[in-house]
């Protein structure tokens, strides 16, 4: 099936930079090879698989587009080669190409990146001059970081619109009726409870010099100087380390969508520590709650930050944290239905993600809704709570810092609070079945008790009676024994 053939499964509006009638991608044949992939299929590919771009419902112009089709290109085959078809061509074919090909075949210079016919006096000159279109040697040495699959061309216009296709819908997206989606119902409550002050930060113990401080370090910094020195003053003190992790991809989830993309891989976030919840519950919940394949690893994760320098797109950032998002919410949607035949659907969020890009803190909720229609998944709604200017001045800094911190706790809380009520909703059905089962061995002892009593306690004519019952048949069996002989 080509591109053009497949359904798409919502209407979408139409944009000024996606493709006209999908002219790149529609007239390229099957694939014929499956492109190189990982063991896991998911975690650290670079590139995304072939159905990634076959079931996109709308094709956006990026560099990762133009690779694909680059890659497309060279596993197709030509179907007849020029020699076999000049030697297949009748006379009167053959003399007219013949003609056609004289003086060097017919003029394509009106044809569009036609190249410009340059004198062979002036190639020997021109060939010592530098090109201007030839990169100059990087002096820099190769990152060994493994965060290069996470670069912008991962996270493009095509996985937005991917993430869009399957129902997770980015901050400032519309519905093709116009209409935006709603707000999480507790919005007012998590607005409340993210303002209030913290001592922390109050200007007698966060001062305009540690402000200065602060700023110095976020210019000019890069990803990893961001997390480990910025990102920290923001954060302030962490009361366990063992509920944070990040920089390492989420391989143990099932995939948030149809498996064409690649694992999250969030710069931070925070969870809960493994022996909070019950190991029985991790176990028949773990493709949804536990990201890591290592057991000592949180799970959980509710709240996420996705960290950018100033030389990086702010885009990507966003697109990020709208996955990590949906996956968080999607864990806090089955811990709090846990124990019950159906998802919850109370229209809430539970599950807050950060960027913090050139200065910027942005902080978003994530929550599900009930899809109406022929999918049976949830869908995903990410949704802005507020944005600061860090860098600004020392009262941005401490409003900015004060909501980070906040929700941070506030993630927390509904976190613990999830996993209390599963841990209980484990315990009552351990009850419930210890109870069952021991009515069921008091029902059996009191049927044994009752037929002991009722042979005890016999009368002697019917002890007659039976003695008669059984030797009556004997008789008959004699008699019936006596006819046969006499036969």
């Amino acid at each position: 099936m080509s591109v053009t053939q497949l359904p798409c499964s919502r209407p979408k509006r139409q944009h000024a930079e996606q493709f006209s009638e999908r002219s790149i991608i529609s007239q390229l044949e099957p694939d014929t090879k499956r492109q190189k992939r990982d063991p896991t299929g998911r975690a650290g590919t670079r590139r995304p698989a072939p159905e990634f771009w076959d079931n996109l419902s709308t094709i956006w112009l990026t560099k990762g587009t133009l690779t694909e089709l680059d890659r497309r290109n060279s596993v197709r085959h030509l179907v007849q080669y020029a020699p076999d078809f000049l030697s297949s061509c009748g006379p009167d074919l053959f003399k007219e190409i013949k003609e056609l090909s004289k003086h060097g075949g017919p003029d394509l210079s009106d044809l569009r990146n036609f190249p410009q016919y340059r004198s062979p006096l002036n190639r020997r000159m021109d060939s010592s001059r530098p090109s201007l279109n030839k990169r100059r040697p990087s002096t820099t040495a190769p990152s060994s970081n493994k965060r290069s699959s996470r670069s912008g061309g991962t996270y493009s216009r095509n996985f937005e619109q991917h993430l869009i296709d399957h129902g997770i819908y980015p901050e400032g997206y519309r519905y093709p009726s116009g209409q935006k989606p709603g707000k999480p119902k507790n919005w007012t409550v998590i607005n409340q409870q993210l303002d209030r002050p913290r001592g922390s930060l109050s200007p007698s113990r966060f001062t305009e010099e540690e402000f200065e401080k602060f700023k110095e370090a976020n210019t000019d910094a890069t990803v990893e100087l961001l997390t480990n020195s910025v990102i920290p003053t923001i954060e302030g003190g962490i009361t366990d380390r063992k509920a944070v992790g990040g920089g390492y991809p989420f391989g143990n989830l099932k995939p948030l969508t149809d498996g064409t993309i690649s694992s999250a891989w969030p710069d931070r976030f925070f969870g809960a520590r493994p022996e909070q919840l019950d190991r029985q519950i991790r176990c028949n919940l773990h493709d949804t709650i536990v990201p890591s394949t290592q057991d000592s690893r949180p799970i959980l994760p509710n709240f996420y930050l996705e960290v950018k320098s100033s030389d990086q797109s702010a885009a990507v950032a966003k697109r990020q944290a709208c996955y990590d998002a949906a996956l968080g919410a999607r864990a806090m949607q089955n811990i709090q239905s846990y124990g019950n035949s159906e998802l919850a659907y109370d229209s809430n969020a539970y599950t807050i993600a950060s960027t913090y890009h050139d200065g910027t803190l942005k902080l978003y909720t994530s929550h599900p809704i009930k899809t109406v229609g022929a999918r049976h998944e949830p869908e995903y709604i990410m949704t802005q709570l507020n944005s600061w200017s860090m860098t600004g001045n020392l009262g941005t800094f401490q409003q900015g810092a004060t909501w980070y911190r906040n929700a941070r706790d506030w993630a927390k809380e509904r976190r613990d609070e999830f996993v209390e009520t599963a841990n209980a909703m484990l315990l009552k059905e351990e009850f419930q079945q210890i109870s069952s089962s021991q009515k069921v061995s008091v029902s059996v002892s009191t049927v044994v008790s009752i037929d002991s009593d009722s042979s005890s306690e016999s009368d002697p004519t019917e002890f007659q009676d039976a003695q008669w019952s059984f030797a009556a048949p004997i008789e008959d069996v004699g008699e019936e024994a006596q006819i046969l002989s006499k036969n």
